[in-house]
């Protein structure tokens, strides 16, 4: 989904160091940590974090500019994020992508080599089997606890199956009518 015409790419905030091949509002919205607090303060941002020190997060307003655009707005959030986007305002449509049986999981990530990046000493590792214990118990948790949120379910087996069934519901959700809480029609 790269069509500007139908997709928002929006841009999270950062109070880290701009590299030299960034660029101002692509990557990120480079802003000083004072700016930032500040923001957090006046709640302008639907979540953020700090990771080595810097500060980052997704604005409030790059998801409201996106939804004024008529456009899809793609976010991968944390579970917390799914029930705070669930609102009249944002109408959002939640598509859970969780991993197949654990089973399949070791194969199919094993088979391709899917690396894991978690850490910057080691940048690239083959996924371990705690890696893939963790992944099964995070996703069950999250359906369990946000399941009837969950408008789509895509279990990702295949990368490039669940790629194209995911862009498949996009293309839905823009051309097909689908049912909404009866409270966000009379808004």
């Amino acid at each position: 989904m790269t069509d500007d015409r139908r997709a928002s790419l929006r841009s999270d905030h950062t109070t880290r160091e701009q590299k030299k091949h960034e660029r101002e509002g692509v990557e990120y919205h480079f802003v000083s940590k004072h700016s930032f607090v500040k923001d957090i303060l006046n709640h302008k941002f639907l979540d953020y974090g700090e990771y080595k020190g810097n500060y980052y997060g997704m604005s409030l307003d790059s998801v409201r500019r996106a939804v004024a655009e008529s456009k899809v707005c793609l976010l991968d959030v944390k579970p917390h994020v799914i029930a705070a986007l669930y609102t009249s305002e944002f109408k959002p449509y939640v598509v859970f992508v969780k991993p197949p049986s654990i089973e399949r999981l070791r194969l199919s990530r094993r088979k391709a080599k899917v690396l894991s990046s978690q850490n910057e000493q080691t940048p690239s590792k083959i996924f371990t089997e705690e890696d893939f214990q963790d992944m099964i118990t995070s996703s069950q948790a999250m359906e369990n606890k946000y399941g009837y949120l969950f408008e789509k379910l895509i279990i990702n087996d295949d990368l490039a199956t669940a790629f194209t069934e995911l862009r498949d519901e996009l293309t839905k959700i823009e051309t097909e009518i689908h049912w909404i809480p009866n409270t966000w029609a009379h808004v």
